[in-house]
């Protein structure tokens, strides 16, 4: 449970904390180096290395990507690689599921408080996204790449209802050290949620050395904030 202050607004990531996206990205990202041409190995390498450092944004991915040593280097930018890869993601994204009870405990959280969404996905097509599915109404402020997540909290931070706030009244909920690392950096309160991470061994460990809460999936955010459950069983608010 987080102490020291009541919490007075909460920061979601996307995928693996709002959406069960997580693998399905994966696969994406894997099929669109494959499908430029990159070689059996690279297209390995690749994959390891965006699933280690999940929630970085496409942009940062290929361009590390295009700056290895590689076995073979098809003729394709960064810029082709991110439209090979929404390509792949478009329609997935919008029927991807929500993570257990992901609505009900961010509708009755953002009755409560201010609820935003800082993610590591190309902005415009999470927006699109979001709303589409029904849900970009529950947060105030939704925010992703090509800016960095340092730059989105520090943009969230700066509106005039959390301007005033202490940092540590901010929790940013999230499932990859790229998560973490934004929080820590920004001075807010970070929360791990485990079941859809794809690092789940790492963040685990830096869970312990770190002593941030850990939750298996949105229904124990309630309780790591502090707040009180329902007499009637709901997801707490």
């Amino acid at each position: 449970m987080i102490e020291d202050g009541e919490v007075q607004a909460v920061v979601f990531d996307c995928d693996g904390v709002l959406l069960d996206s997580n693998e399905m990205k994966v696969a994406c990202f894997r099929d669109a180096v494959e499908a430029a041409g990159f070689s059996p190995g690279d297209v390995e390498r690749f994959s390891a290395f965006q699933r280690a450092n999940f929630g970085t944004s496409r942009f940062r991915l290929f361009e590390a990507l295009l700056g290895w040593d590689l076995e073979r280097r098809p003729p394709v930018d960064r810029d082709g690689l991110v439209a090979l890869y929404a390509e792949r993601l478009r329609h997935l994204y919008v029927e991807a599921a929500a993570t257990p009870d992901m609505r009900a405990v961010v509708g009755r959280l953002a009755a409560k408080l201010p609820t935003y969404v800082v993610s590591g996905s190309d902005e415009a097509e999470l927006r699109d996204v979001l709303a589409t599915r029904g849900d970009a109404a529950m947060f105030r402020l939704i925010l992703g790449s090509p800016r960095t997540k340092v730059e989105n909290l520090l943009t969230l931070f700066a509106r005039p209802e959390l301007v005033a706030l202490p940092r540590s009244a901010i929790t940013f909920v999230g499932d990859a050290e790229a998560d973490w690392k934004a929080a820590r950096e920004t001075g807010c309160r970070f929360v791990y949620m485990d079941r859809f991470s794809t690092v789940q061994a790492r963040m685990r460990a830096l869970a312990i050395e770190e002593g941030f809460p850990v939750i298996e999936d949105l229904r124990g955010l309630p309780a790591a904030l502090g707040m009180t459950q329902p007499e009637d069983g709901s997801p707490a608010c």
